[in-house]
């Protein structure tokens, strides 16, 4: 029996075991099940001659019937490109035709967006098809399979808001190392449980909880749409020991009424990232729930378990994204490549088997990001003297306004300084005689507040030349669908705003 075949080894120790269970269908799968569905699924892909590293395209939400298909291709050496149901037809195309694939699959809820894709000359299968299939087929097998470390198991396109969406190649020994680095840093075992839901089209949906726990052979739950309400409700019901939200996410679950009928004492961590995590979020949730959130840092391209802020310090460092976990080197550099002291701002950097081997199809951006082994991130950082890392930002959002290198992040942080701001979003555009200038979006408590009163405050505790040169008030800062700022939105809203002077 192969090494990396959690799912057979967990089939034969605890059979019975429920392995994962939808919330949306009330459906579930033991251990015994998954295998046994997912060798099914293998011989219906050997009749197609599906071969080993032939990409299968996914058009549909999270569920059952994708953690089979995850199995099956594991098995069989496929690579599953999870697509963004949420994109344009347009968008989702350019991708199919990127990932040049064998199969697609999608489900009933995206079949009209579907059939507007580029796939006349594919094979299409439906999630329906293919559950009636696995679950009532007499075919059977007992079978190992050899699961070869180096072979690509996802393409996980990037979400383009900065530029053209980059398939990252993702392997079963990035699975594997992260696997173990999540289940070091947070004493995962097989009693844990978790609640995913992430989309299936980002690496968090997959690598943060729901690959870990299948290792440990855990219980992994699934719901397709975030509803802060229900998911507390499921949390409390089903004594849940782990969570994964953005901090959007958290802030929406602590505003309902329902947030104060649960006690939740079994979730042991809420892990969160992808955006800032305030400080404010961690201390509400430790002193409202005894709840412990640990900020992180992780992307698409590593990981995405990198860094974790121990839960006994998150209050004593404030706004740190943790320390660097294990089976990882990591170092900050300049615009040289040197190592740069503490307190020193520079670019993130990350060596290991949980970095991706490249880019789908694009040699000369793999080139670009990876050097000698190293992942530059494109992430400005900063290390404290205690080891603390601390971000400053993406490098490509570092703008220079009259010869000044100038961080939005730290922006950010002093407008949300300000009594009244909830939150602060700073990005950049050219300008004729500064090079570069800061546009802040903020929304408001207060009705009151006024674009004067925000340079008033700002004055105390920022000097002149970072100070943004337009500022918006705002009733919400708009988001993607993983609830993180969209910033094509913003620079839409800035754009028309200007049009109209």
């Amino acid at each position: 029996m192969d090494t990396l075949d959690w799912t057979a080894k967990w089939a034969d120790y605890t059979p019975d075991k429920i392995a994962i269970t939808s919330y949306d269908t009330n459906k579930s799968y033991t251990y015994s099940d998954l295998h046994t569905y997912a060798n099914r699924l293998v011989h219906k892909f050997t009749e197609r001659n599906l071969e080993e590293g032939d990409r299968i395209a996914v058009l549909a939400d999270h569920g059952l019937e994708y953690m089979v298909l995850f199995v099956a291709c594991q098995r069989m050496g496929l690579v599953i490109v999870p697509l963004n149901y949420r994109q344009s037809v347009t968008e989702i195309s350019k991708l199919v035709i990127d990932c040049t694939p064998r199969l697609f699959i999608h489900n009933s809820n995206h079949k009209d967006k579907a059939q507007q894709l580029p796939i006349q000359n594919l094979e299409v299968l439906t999630f329906e098809v293919l559950a009636d299939y696995v679950e009532n087929s007499a075919y059977s097998v007992n079978k190992t399979f050899e699961i070869k470390e180096d072979n690509p198991l996802f393409i996980f396109y990037t979400s383009g808001t900065t530029g053209t969406p980059k398939g990252v190649i993702y392997t079963n020994k990035m699975l594997f190392w992260n696997s173990l680095n999540t289940s070091m840093q947070l004493g995962i075992t097989f009693r844990d449980s978790t609640i995913n839901t992430l989309p299936p089209y980002h690496t968090s949906g997959w690598n943060v909880f729901i690959t870990p726990l299948l290792h440990k052979g855990a219980h992994i739950g699934m719901l397709e749409k975030f509803d802060a309400e229900k998911i507390l409700c499921l949390l409390e019901l089903n004594k849940t020991t782990l969570f994964m939200a953005l901090p959007t996410m958290l802030l929406m679950m602590q505003k309902t009424p329902v947030f104060k009928e649960v006690n939740l004492k079994k979730l042991r961590y809420i892990i969160s990232g992808g955006e800032k995590v305030p400080s404010e979020l961690v201390s509400f949730w430790k002193n409202e729930k005894n709840i412990y959130i640990r900020p992180g840092y992780g992307l698409t391209e590593a990981g995405p378990s990198i860094t974790s802020l121990h839960h006994n310090m998150a209050e004593l460092k404030p706004n740190s994204i943790g320390k660097p976990n294990f089976y990882l080197d990591l170092k900050i550099v300049n615009q040289n490549g040197e190592t740069v002291k503490s307190n020193e701002v520079g670019e993130l950097c990350i060596k290991g088997d949980i970095v991706t081997p490249g880019y789908w199809n694009n040699s000369v951006k793999t080139s670009n990001k990876i050097k000698k082994g190293w992942l530059f991130t494109g992430d400005f950082a900063y290390s404290d003297t205690d080891g603390f890392l601390y971000m400053k930002g993406r490098k490509n959002d570092m703008y220079i306004s009259g010869g000044e290198n100038i961080y939005p992040q730290e922006i950010e942080v002093q407008l949300e300084r300000i009594k009244d701001i909830k939150k602060a979003v700073v990005l950049s555009v050219k300008d004729e005689k500064w090079g570069e200038c800061g546009i802040a979006f903020v929304t408001s408590k207060s009705e009151v507040l006024s674009v004067l009163d925000i340079r008033k405050a700002l004055t105390k505790d920022l000097v002149a030349f970072k100070h943004p040169k337009y500022i918006f008030i705002l009733d919400d800062i708009p988001l993607t669908s993983l609830g993180k700022v969209s910033r094509k939105k913003l620079f839409k809203y800035f754009n028309a705003i200007k049009s109209e002077q």
